[in-house]
């Protein structure tokens, strides 16, 4: 495993650790749909409900290399698995870190959309670059549009508060 891939598995522990249950590949815990039952899919990392029913909400693969791994199949196994084990759907997340894998992400959104409407389980697909995930693209959320606006209405409102008391 490379230690950028190490590295942004740990990322996610430490961004989302006090929202999510983390199940990583780095801590041999991502295992769906259960290490006990027997799995057919091991994602990189895995985002449960910490609460309640214990969901799976996202599950993310950090891909160096669009070629490496057969992205139809990623695809195709977790939404099995979603199906086997609950039923909310989740978001699948794929994270492109490698100059390769960055150069070729066209073609890797490609095969996901090539695959989509035959994946009734997830939610949403989303291929994202590290740099834009950690930005907050592709994590439904944590949007940097949302934060970027709220300055804007802020200012807004401050001046028509303000044209107000005139």
């Amino acid at each position: 495993m490379l230690r950028e891939h190490r590295e942004i598995q740990r990322w996610i522990k430490r961004k989302y650790g006090d929202r999510f249950e983390v199940l990583a590949e780095i801590d041999h815990q991502n295992c769906l749909p259960d290490r006990k039952k027997g799995h057919w899919y091991q994602p990189d990392v895995i985002l449960r409900e910490q609460n309640g029913t214990k969901d799976v909400r996202y599950i993310i693969e950090v891909e160096n290399d669009p070629m490496r791994k057969v992205i139809a199949g990623a695809c195709l196994l977790a939404d099995c698995c979603l199906e086997k084990m609950q039923k909310a759907k989740a978001e699948l997340l794929f994270i492109v870190f490698s100059k390769g894998g960055k150069r070729e992400i066209e073609n890797f959104r490609n095969k996901v959309e090539f695959v989509r409407h035959r994946l009734p389980h997830l939610s949403s697909i989303q291929v994202v670059t590290d740099k834009e995930f950690k930005q907050g693209r592709g994590f439904g959320k944590r949007s940097t549009r949302k934060k970027a606006s709220r300055p804007q209405r802020d200012a807004t409102r401050s001046k028509s508060a303000t044209v107000g008391r005139d």
